[in-house]
């Protein structure tokens, strides 16, 4: 099997189990969400993934490698999120639809905060990078639903303050956070705009559950 263009051609050994890029990726974030950047380590990861440390060169040159990718992968995940989000037509329910999926991905509240606060350049980078994706999101969903661009943005910044708030409060049982969420529509999408563009008049309500399907 190989593994990376340029490098050696590698049989994993009989008994051993396969992992792939995306498992170590995968378990990259899973540590990175609960003990930040600095506890990321080989041989933890390893053990995580029941493979010996000298596997994961089979996959990356080096641990900044598979930050790098891991990262990356993270972000692409954002942004394919935010593209399926944008297959509602209805913004009110595209909103809705955003504040519920925010507060499902737990892994990512804690991806968040920890390279928030991280100073490694490229996770400052990737946190600029997808908050002023999802700030022009809200901007562009609360202008479609009604509001004048300058309110659109005020009520944009408003809205991802009150999210990233949520993520520092750490909110762990379902009650609170369908608590949270149910309050953040009727606070973030007041009733005064709510229905300026609904296109079909039996449209359910923006409180609904209407987040895409996952795959």
């Amino acid at each position: 099997m190989d593994y990376n263009s340029g490098r050696e051609r590698v049989s994993i050994p009989a008994g051993m189990v396969n992992r792939t890029v995306q498992d170590w990726e995968d378990a990259a974030l899973s540590a990175i969400a609960k003990e930040g950047l600095a506890s990321l380590a080989i041989p933890k990861l390893a053990r995580s993934l029941n493979v010996t440390k000298g596997s994961f060169y089979w996959h990356f040159a080096s641990l900044q490698e598979l930050i790098e990718k891991s990262l990356r992968r993270w972000e692409e995940r954002d942004q394919t999120t935010l593209g399926e989000l944008r297959e509602i037509a209805d913004p009110r329910r595209r909103l809705a639809a955003l504040f519920e999926q925010a507060m499902e991905q737990r892994e990512a509240h804690g991806l968040y905060i920890v390279l928030a606060s991280s100073a490694v350049p490229q996770a400052a980078r990737i946190i600029r990078r997808i908050s002023n994706r999802r700030l022009k999101f809200l901007i562009e969903s609360y202008t479609e639903a009604g509001l004048k661009p300058a309110e659109a943005r005020a009520r944009a910044l408003l809205a991802y303050a009150a999210y990233i708030g949520a993520l520092h409060l750490r909110l762990s049982k379902k009650q609170e956070i369908d608590s949270y969420v149910a309050h953040a529509l009727k606070t973030l999408i007041p009733a005064r705009f709510r229905g300026a563009s609904r296109q079909n008049a039996g449209a359910p309500s923006p409180t609904q559950s209407i987040a895409p399907r996952r795959t």
